[in-house]
């Protein structure tokens, strides 16, 4: 239910949208404020070529910043939303537009920020006087600051008062109607019939728990019964594939690697479970909730979001990072308890609905129509 004060709201917004990355989930928030009422525009507001210099990544930060300036004249919204990282290189691109925008436009707009992930080594005594006056500015400028979990919030109120009583939680949208079962997508895939299969989706690097997974398969009494998908490029790729044949388990595993989100959703729905044992700074990892948006079963780590959201054993069971001993007790209590992964997936169908466009928006429009 919204507020009775909606209709005297001013309920103009422009929202700043990577180019690329992540840039379903941002229009998926686009069109949820638009639903709820909103008069919604949006910009390209995000990381610049990461190859090229230094320089000329300040001059497509300064552009980026006019280009808004103008958005913001043309439709002289409430409230102007971007969406961004806190850690030092992301948050000093904020404040460099920020300071631009503040300079040229001379009309009233309330900031807000969403992060989508965060590195609190802004907050760390080396990082010296610069990122001390980015930090300090952002506190002072910024209106509201949407974290991805309580852990967050919490790090930033401890290291900031100033900036952590602006900050709020809020989630990620996820649609689970874009994960489709299909016999088509499980032979494109070969995807087998005759076995259990294990999935991790994600970035492939050492903190995303990946070698931990590989490493456990050797110790599965039933690993020929199971295939264990692997979906995601990254640098240490090659080396896990290298550590594959070492440890004898190709047949056991499949290397698909980087697939677009659009096709990618699909493996949730053509799968038995996920298998996510991050030690990563994750905030609202996409892969686990688009898993328990899906319905499947959950093996991950208790950290961030994670922890604000799944329950063990209703929706997940807890690993401790890259610790192979847990991971192997946790696949081999879910492969040998159909009831427990029945349970759990029927109770992950219900927690993503939770995710859904509507109340994702809803709840960050609550923030907003406290800032008017």
């Amino acid at each position: 239910m919204l507020p009775k004060d909606f209709i005297s709201m001013n309920k103009k917004i422009v929202i700043g949208i990577p180019p690329k990355a992540h840039l379903t989930l941002a229009l998926d928030e686009v069109n949820g404020f638009r639903e709820i009422g909103y008069d919604c525009n949006y910009i390209t507001y995000g990381r610049n070529d990461q190859s090229i210099n230094v320089f000329n990544k300040l001059i497509g930060v300064i552009k980026n910043a006019i280009n808004i300036v103008f958005a913001l004249y043309k439709f002289s919204p409430a409230y102007l939303y971007l969406n961004s990282r806190f850690e030092p290189v992301a948050s000093t691109r904020d404040a460099i537009s920020l300071l631009i925008i503040k300079a040229l436009y001379f009309k009233n707009v309330k900031i807000i920020i969403k992060t989508h992930g965060s590195d609190f080594a802004v907050f760390s005594p080396d990082r010296g006087f610069f990122i001390k006056q980015v930090v300090s500015f952002l506190a002072k400028n910024v209106n509201a600051w949407f974290f991805l979990s309580s852990e967050e919030k919490d790090i930033v109120y401890k290291n900031n008062p100033s900036l952590g009583r602006n900050a709020y939680v809020t989630a990620n949208v996820v649609d689970s109607k874009r994960s489709v079962h299909s016999r088509a997508f499980q032979t494109e895939f070969k995807l087998p019939d005759n076995k259990f299969k294990f999935l991790f989706v994600g970035r492939i690097v050492r903190e995303k728990g990946v070698f931990a997974i590989l490493e456990s398969i050797p110790h599965l009494p039933f690993k020929d019964k199971c295939q264990f998908i692997f979906v995601g490029d990254g640098p240490d790729l090659n080396e896990l594939i290298a550590l594959s044949e070492q440890l004898k388990v190709t047949d056991n595993v499949s290397f698909v690697g980087f697939i677009n989100d659009d096709k990618c959703d699909h493996f949730y729905a053509n799968t038995d479970a996920l298998v996510f044992p991050t030690f990563f700074n994750e905030g609202f990892p996409m892969a686990l909730f688009k898993a328990v948006a899906a319905g499947l079963p959950i093996i991950t780590t208790r950290i961030r979001a994670a922890k604000d959201h799944l329950i063990e054993p209703d929706n997940t069971l807890w690993v401790s990072g890259d610790s192979t001993s847990t991971l192997i007790d946790a696949i081999t209590r879910l492969y040998e308890n159909p009831g427990l992964r029945e349970s759990m997936s029927l109770n992950n169908r219900k927690l993503g609905e939770e995710f859904s466009r509507h109340k994702v928006v809803t709840q960050m429009h609550q923030t907003l129509s406290t800032l008017a």
